[in-house]
């Protein structure tokens, strides 16, 4: 049995490691895919990038991953084209372009890294 126990304790342990690089790794890349894609010529994260978007650098603590995935696939699932939204007290055009061709790697590293911002 306590075998047992001290297996199960080095796998979770295994595993939590795993999966906190995996989680960095995937920050990483959706940073830097950010940038690429052009996504921060709108939005703004800690103090860098567009002011069209709202600013992002906290969207974590607000969006779940679904969320973020689907307003990065199909914005107009959340907000109309054209229509004023107000985001934290201020007002935006909801102009956001839908990346539907975008491969859903890069949408997942995205979404991802957005999602890491808390």
């Amino acid at each position: 049995m306590i075998l047992k126990i001290g297996k199960f304790f080095i796998s979770a342990v295994i595993f939590a490691v795993i999966s906190a690089v995996s989680v960095s790794a995937f920050a990483s890349s959706g940073s830097s895919l950010f940038s690429s894609e052009g996504c921060v010529a709108c939005h703004t994260i800690n103090g860098n990038g567009g002011q069209v978007g709202p600013n992002l650098s906290h969207i974590g603590s607000q969006r779940s991953l679904s969320w973020i995935k689907t307003q990065i696939v199909n914005p107009g699932a959340h907000f109309a084209s054209g229509s004023a939204v107000t985001i934290n007290g201020k007002s935006y055009m909801a102009i956001m372009p839908n990346h539907k061709s975008m491969p859903a790697s890069k949408v997942n590293a995205i979404a991802g890294y957005l999602e890491s911002l808390k």
